[in-house]
């Protein structure tokens, strides 16, 4: 690895240590909320058109940067299909357990299937994200969201440094209420140091006038290894 992409690596990986939560307690769940959200993904190749892929995430957040609390924890794994250059399809499981006050608790299974489209105009590629996810809630009624996230990216390079910039909306429906509840508009930068090693650092804002927090702000990172 060359200096100049050592210093792209670590300044990711600063963005994730700065983002590491500290305890507090707030009493009650505002409408807007600081988050941070940090992911890893395990790749293990089967073949040269399938992976399996073992997933980590959590977030934190708080009305105030200065003292984040754990609020979302999930584990899974899902299996890629790349049915070619343009299309992957990837059905998934994820376990989820929220905190969303400290004395509230969620949990859910999700069985999700993502269906990404993929192509290129010159040096944009356009990225199409399709999810469909079931939410089997504990004690809570059981529904069904719609995911669409478009992303759209393009090489930057600095001096010897070369890495990709984007910027992605996705919308959100629910069948709880019938509705389109949120969106999200986000803005990073990713670079795939080697064929095993890729990460990202991103910028978040999330608009939703029904969920609590509905308003949310979020830096991230993402880390992916293959195997």
């Amino acid at each position: 690895m060359k200096l100049s992409s050592c210093s792209f690596f670590f300044a990711v990986l600063l963005c994730g240590l700065i983002s590491i939560p500290t305890l507090s307690q707030p009493t009650s769940q505002p409408e807007k909320e600081i988050q941070s959200w940090n992911e890893f993904h395990l790749i293990a190749p089967l073949n040269k058109k399938t992976d399996l892929i073992f997933m980590g995430v959590l977030r934190a957040g708080s009305n105030s940067a200065s003292s984040l609390r754990p609020i979302d924890e999930r584990g899974g794994a899902g299996i890629a299909f790349k049915l070619n250059k343009h299309l992957t399809v990837m059905p998934t499981y994820l376990y989820v357990a929220q905190q969303p006050t400290p004395t509230r608790k969620n949990f859910e299974h999700r069985l999700v299937l993502n269906l990404t489209g993929k192509f290129s105009l010159g040096k944009f590629t356009f990225t199409d994200r399709n999810l469909i996810e079931r939410r089997v809630r504990h004690a809570l009624d059981d529904f069904v969201m719609y995911r669409n996230r478009l992303q759209i990216d393009h090489p930057v390079k600095l001096g010897s440094l070369n890495f990709r910039v984007y910027v992605a909306d996705e919308v959100w429906y629910s069948t709880l209420v019938d509705a389109w509840v949120r969106n999200r508009i986000s803005a990073g930068v990713f670079k795939q140091f080697t064929p095993r090693f890729y990460a990202e650092t991103f910028y978040l804002r999330q608009n939703d006038g029904r969920a609590r927090p509905g308003d949310v702000h979020a830096i991230g990172t993402l880390f992916k290894i293959t195997l």
